[in-house]
């Protein structure tokens, strides 16, 4: 165990992955002059797993999975964390997100879901702040995320107002047989989760797993209570003005056993073709199931692959990135570049990867 956990103190050089910087377009797909495109999707990196999906035929309705600012050091989670607690670093979310024009106030405003895959502290603790400023939004995950973030007044149970909070738990694909069934996110945008796991984090062992039973009043006073709960990938489907699906972007924020992501993508063959997939794979913890992300590449074949949650969450935002601990960015690459080619990207916070069809 502790030889394993050793790999948690390694951090490493962002350079193999060739980071998008921040403020910057990068174009991708087979159209190449605007005027032309059959249709566009921006998506743009927020931090860690945060991304926004910004649909150009209908950016009214935009998706976002939630950041991570606050990023407690190594340290402070071994430590500190235990004799102090943990919250929201509010200043820090404020200044990143003013930082960031392509994740700026009037897209935010137009955030209509946030697709929360699983409710570990790095994932779901900012969210509290950041309710303020997604107001139109309604947030999805597991019951227990929904159960956590029943104490945020901003989401609606405590004041007594309409819930902003929506469990996908009966919702959700599992197999085949088990479809689940899609969310209508506006006219142009569907939503379908799907059951996902959450690899280990060290070993054998996932930190904070179980679930929260009961609506809470408050929050987690730590990290390690924010607990784990139920694991959901998503596909996120933008329509084409014929009704059908032109990008389907399949993301998730856990490396995943090759027995799930089989039912995922089982669950995904049975989901309208789309014209174009775009896949957002994770960094962290990739290497510690066999054959990820390769059976996820070899059976959906995406246009393009996005590297999500490669940041070393450990580290302040506001510092030069490095490499999530734990992983060897060249092996990661040298999997996707197996299957991939150069179609894929690793975007710096603030950066905008455009799909174009």
């Amino acid at each position: 165990m502790s030889l394993a956990a050793c790999h948690w103190v390694r951090t490493g050089d962002p350079a193999p992955l060739r980071p998008v910087a921040a403020a910057h377009i990068k174009a991708v797909g087979d159209c190449t002059i605007t005027a032309s495109c059959h249709d566009s999707v921006d998506i743009v990196a927020m931090g860690v797993s945060g991304f926004l999906f910004v649909p150009w035929r209908d950016s009214m309705q935009l998706v976002m999975t939630p950041p991570s600012y606050t990023n407690p050091t190594l340290w402070w989670t071994v430590f500190g964390n235990w004799l102090f607690g943990s919250s929201p670093n509010e200043a820090r979310i404020a200044r990143r997100l003013r930082d960031l024009p392509a994740a700026g106030p009037d897209r935010l405003s137009r955030v209509r879901a946030v697709l929360v895959g699983h409710g570990h502290y790095d994932h779901l603790m900012d969210l509290p702040v950041l309710a303020s400023y997604v107001p139109n939004a309604t947030v999805f995950g597991s019951r227990s995320v929904v159960n956590t973030l029943n104490a945020v007044p901003a989401f609606g149970r405590v004041t007594g107002a309409a819930s902003r909070l929506v469990s996908v738990d009966s919702l959700a694909g599992v197999t085949a047989d088990q479809p689940g069934h899609s969310l209508s996110i506006g006219d142009a945008v569907r939503v379908r989760a799907i059951a996902w796991e959450h690899a280990p984090n060290f070993g054998t062992h996932v930190i904070a797993r179980g679930t929260v039973e009961a609506a809470q009043t408050s929050l987690p006073r730590g990290l390690f209570g924010w607990k784990l709960g139920r694991v959901y990938a998503y596909a996120i489907d933008l329509l084409d003005r014929d009704g059908r699906v032109g990008t389907r972007i399949v993301v998730h924020d856990a490396s995943a056993s090759p027995e799930v992501v089989r039912r995922a993508v089982a669950v995904i063959g049975t989901m309208p073709t789309a014209r174009n997939t775009v896949l957002i794979i994770t960094a962290a913890n990739f290497d510690q199931e066999p054959s990820y992300p390769d059976i996820l590449l070899a059976s959906l074949a995406p246009e393009h692959v996005l590297l999500g949650h490669w940041e070393d969450f450990f580290r302040s935002p506001e510092k030069s990135e490095r490499v999530v601990r734990g992983i060897h960015g060249r092996q990661l690459i040298d999997i996707v570049h197996r299957y991939q080619g150069d179609r894929w990207t690793a975007l710096q916070a603030g950066a905008t990867l455009r799909m174009r069809y």
